[in-house]
């Protein structure tokens, strides 16, 4: 059955915006900013359409219409073009709450002053500043919005006349729009502000959970990487010593695999590492903890294994392990390797000694392993 690719409305802006690199964390958020300008620019676009077409503003209404336009879309364009060409977000959105407010100033200037309905609008600047940058830039332009409110307010006391350019309408159905056209506008960014911000902390958690696993894995066998291993074996010692409990931890080195990977190439010895990790974890209990801590070292954690009997049945599973031909893409590759383990605390109280009480014993088998091999 053919799977269709979901749809994104938001990848149609993706030419906008910069190409520079940065994840798609800055994707989203670079997509806001660009979605949140265009948004508003058609709503604006919307209103100056049906005031121009619709209502019986006069040459003077159209004329305050058209710049409060033009103010608002040279913003926009500014801002699209800081967003695309010089890669700053915040300078972007900067700029155009800027434009933004400079004409919801000049149409309440124009319109009242504080009496105008549009006045009302100025709501919107620290509104948008807030949910598209921060709270310290919504408390910023929040400032500069009181200070516009005041300025309108004190004007007339000074003897200033506010203009009313606009032909006479009914104030209650003015004010009644913008009031809806505020709350309206301000909804809509914070519903896309949450929507955004889920997808960067799922995005987040995301990366998180990966950084975490390479941090923490071998890059070629999936395993546990030294580093962790350490972290985990001294765990376990604190756990073991706490509770009186104790563990085995096997050591175990692929013979002759230098030879492979030299004779057969680099690909071919990481498959051989890469089939017999995976078999290995395969065929330890889940609670087992299985590490590549050398180039064909590995280390096991059998925490059901307490004593020795328990370890020379342990050594006897990797026995077999090792018995069964690994299956590769050039053919099979039977392993062979030397197996060394001890148990704490018989053998050892902490995990330093511990690890190197089993490679000891590990290079004991090795050397009667070589000795058998000569006779």
């Amino acid at each position: 059955m053919t799977k269709f690719r979901r749809f994104n409305f938001l990848s149609l802006i993706d030419p906008l915006l910069s190409k520079a690199e940065g994840g798609e964390a800055r994707l989203i958020r670079h997509r806001f900013v660009a979605s949140l300008i265009l948004s508003v620019m058609f709503y604006i676009s919307v209103l100056a359409i049906v005031a121009s077409f619709f209502l019986p503003l006069g040459e003077q209404g159209l004329n305050i219409v058209r710049a409060f336009f033009i103010v608002s879309g040279l913003g926009a364009l500014l801002s699209i073009y800081i967003l695309r060409a010089l890669d700053r977000r915040v300078f972007a959105i900067n700029t155009f709450i800027a434009f933004l407010g400079l004409a919801i100033l000049y149409l309440a200037l124009m319109t009242g002053g504080i009496l105008s309905p549009a006045s009302i609008c100025l709501i919107i600047i620290p509104a948008v500043a807030t949910l598209s940058i921060d709270s310290r830039a919504g408390v910023i332009w929040g400032g500069l919005a009181c200070l516009f409110w005041t300025l309108l307010f004190v004007m007339p006391y000074i003897g200033v006349e506010m203009p009313q350019l606009m032909p006479e309408v009914d104030d209650h159905m003015a004010f009644y729009f913008c009031i809806i056209t505020t709350h309206t506008f301000i909804a809509f960014v914070a519903l896309y502000y949450e929507s955004t911000s889920k997808a960067l902390r799922l995005n987040l958690l995301k990366e998180k959970r990966e950084y975490f696993y390479l941090a923490n894995h071998d890059a070629h066998t999936g395993t546990i990487n030294r580093r962790h291993f350490l972290e985990i074996l001294e765990q376990e010692v604190a756990r073991c010593e706490s509770s009186d409990d104790s563990f085995c931890l096997f050591f175990i080195d692929l013979n002759d695999f230098k030879k492979a990977n030299d004779e057969f190439g680099h690909d071919y010895g990481d498959q051989i590492l890469e089939v017999f990790s995976r078999r290995l974890r395969h065929r330890v209990r889940a609670v087992d903890t299985v590490a590549r801590i050398g180039g064909d070292e590995f280390c096991v954690i059998s925490r059901d294994m307490k004593n020795e009997a328990d370890a020379k049945r342990g050594e006897q599973r990797f026995d077999l392990i090792l018995q069964e031909p690994l299956v590769l893409a050039e053919g099979s590759y039977t392993l062979k390797a030397s197996i060394g383990w001890a148990i704490y605390p018989v053998d050892a109280k902490d995990s330093k000694t511990l690890l190197k009480f089993a490679d000891q014993s590990m290079y004991e088998a090795k050397r009667r392993n070589k000795a058998a091999t000569a006779l």
